[in-house]
């Protein structure tokens, strides 16, 4: 009986201290991440993507704006943010003067366009230009190659990435002539009877359908705004970062998912799905026979 009672007790033992598989884990549990809205897009996808390899995922993405998805993070409401924007250094002085760690990872650029009507014959605008229609000294579309229009300009909110683009390359503008817009779908809904509209747009420009993109004038230059040359020289000069911002280290499926955005393979889809992937992923080479009369046919793809 002695020698039964033993071998039950050196089972429970053993059973309890049996390393148990931890409840979270970068492919199994669930994480709900907080999103600006011209992220929401790239976010939601990738997301998808990560949750079809690991069934056992669940990331889900809630879109607010960028300044309150930082509130949040600092106040501890939240503990990572995907935003559309790097931190100002003074934001990023704030989590450190509260004691709190800060890690932040870039994901993909973007360009901030300026979008007009396609009917509008205004094909480009300078800076002076620009920011005389932003702060309402400039009211018609004729004035820069257009008919005789009243210009509407429609801005995102203060704080938002492709907002800040534009304080980042002019400073604080010494007045406001604008419509301002929530989210970009507000934008398109607001202006798609204005023939004079001007839009600051953060979003795929397919989803703008009625509308085109201007070109940035540079003295003679006359530079396009696209996801493939916006960081080339000379490049357009309003372009947003993609971040994902943390305030923890951990192992769950939320580090997870930004380990598989920031890797080569989330870097790809980054770019497939139109963005400029912030880490530019592994270049294929692909080698064709030289024709005769051509000394190099080497070509090579981003893939």
């Amino acid at each position: 009986m002695m020698n039964l009672l033993r071998v039950m007790l050196c089972a429970v033992v053993i059973v309890g201290c049996a390393k148990k598989e931890p409840e979270e884990s970068f492919t199994k549990g669930s994480a709900a991440i907080g999103v600006s809205d011209a992220v929401y897009d790239l976010a939601f996808y990738t997301a998808q993507a990560y949750c079809d390899v690991h069934p056992q995922a669940d990331v889900t993405v809630w879109r607010r704006t960028t300044l309150s998805l930082l509130d949040s993070l600092l106040n501890n409401r939240t503990e990572e943010v995907f935003i559309d924007r790097a931190l100002s250094s003074e934001e990023s002085l704030l989590f450190t003067s509260n004691a709190m760690n800060l890690y932040t990872y870039p994901v993909a650029h973007y360009p901030t366009y300026l979008l007009v009507a396609d009917s509008n014959k205004a094909e480009f605008i300078d800076s002076l230009s620009l920011k005389r229609i932003l702060e309402g000294s400039a009211r018609s579309w004729k004035e820069f190659g257009g008919d005789d229009i009243t210009i509407t300009p429609y801005a995102p909110l203060p704080g938002d990435g492709a907002w800040t683009s534009l304080l980042n390359y002019y400073g604080d503008f010494d007045s406001l002539a604008a419509v301002v817009c929530s989210t970009g779908t507000q934008m398109l809904e607001l202006s798609r009877d204005d023939p004079g509209a001007l839009l600051i747009f953060s979003k795929k420009v397919a989803e703008a359908a009625g509308f085109k993109k201007l070109r940035w004038a540079k003295g003679d230059l006359r530079i396009p705004a696209n996801a493939k040359t916006i960081m080339d020289t000379p490049k357009w000069p309003f372009m947003t970062t993609y971040t994902y911002v943390t305030t923890h280290m951990k192992s769950d499926v939320a580090a997870g998912y930004l380990t598989f955005i920031v890797s080569n393979d989330g870097q790809k889809m980054v770019m497939k799905e139109g963005y400029r992937p912030a880490s530019v992923p592994v270049r294929v080479i692909q080698l064709k026979s030289p024709p005769e009369d051509e000394a190099d046919a080497e070509q090579d793809t981003i893939s």
